[in-house]
C-alpha cells in the first residue's frame, strides 16, 4: 500500500508531466512533433529575450540526440529529467530554463505571478516551506511589479546554479527553490 508521501509524489510527477506536455505543445506551433529553430526563437522573442541565432541553435543542439536540428517529445522529456536530477552542474540548461519558466507561467503572460509561483513551490516543497521559498523567489523581482519576467528568472537561475564539480564527488546537499542553469557552451 502506498504511503501518503508516495501518493503526493506520484500526483506531483503527474502534474509536472502534464505541465511539461503543455509547454512542448505550446512550443511545437507547427504540430509536427518537434521544436525547431523558428518556434523556439519566436517563443524567446515573446518572452522579450533577444537571443543570437547561435544561442538558439545551441539550445537545440544541446538536447538534440538524433541530430535532426529539432527537439522531439522524447528528447524534451529526457532533457527535463536530466536537468531536474543533475547534482553535478554539468547538464546544459539553456533550454531547460526556458521550459521551466514556461511551466511556471501557466497563463502564458510572459511573467510568473505570485499565484503561479506559490502553486509550483507548494507542490515541490509543501506547506511548511512555502512562505520562505516564495519570499526567496520574489527577491529577484527587481522592478517590484510582483511578477517575475523571463529576464529576472534568468538572473535568478544564474545566481543559484550549482557549481560544476567532478562527477563522483559528494555534493553539499543544498537545493535551490527552482532548478538551475549551466555555464554556457556545448556539451
Amino acid at each position: 500500500m502506498a504511503t501518503r508521501e508516495d501518493q503526493r509524489r506520484e500526483h506531483n510527477e503527474q502534474k509536472e508531466l502534464e505541465s511539461l506536455r503543455r509547454v512542448f505543445e505550446s512550443l511545437d506551433r507547427t504540430k509536427c512533433g518537434k521544436i525547431g529553430f523558428k518556434e523556439l526563437n519566436d517563443q524567446l522573442i515573446k518572452l522579450e529575450y533577444r537571443a543570437k541565432r547561435v544561442e538558439v541553435e545551441d539550445m537545440i543542439w544541446e538536447v538534440d540526440e538524433d541530430c535532426d536540428h529539432a527537439v522531439s517529445w522524447d528528447e524534451f522529456k529526457l532533457m527535463f529529467h536530466r536537468c531536474r536530477n543533475d547534482r553535478t552542474g554539468l547538464e546544459p540548461r539553456k533550454l531547460f530554463n526556458v521550459v521551466e519558466f514556461m511551466m511556471h507561467d501557466k497563463d502564458s503572460s510572459g511573467t510568473i505571478d505570485m499565484d503561479e509561483c506559490m502553486e509550483i513551490l507548494f507542490r515541490r516543497f509543501g506547506k511548511d516551506q512555502l512562505e520562505e521559498r516564495t519570499n526567496e523567489f520574489f527577491k529577484h523581482d527587481t522592478d517590484g511589479d510582483n511578477a517575475i519576467s523571463f529576464a529576472e528568472f534568468q538572473k535568478q537561475m544564474a545566481a543559484i546554479r550549482p557549481k560544476r564539480r567532478e562527477a563522483g564527488k559528494p555534493s553539499n546537499g543544498n537545493r535551490s527553490t527552482t532548478s538551475s542553469v549551466s555555464v554556457g557552451g556545448r556539451k
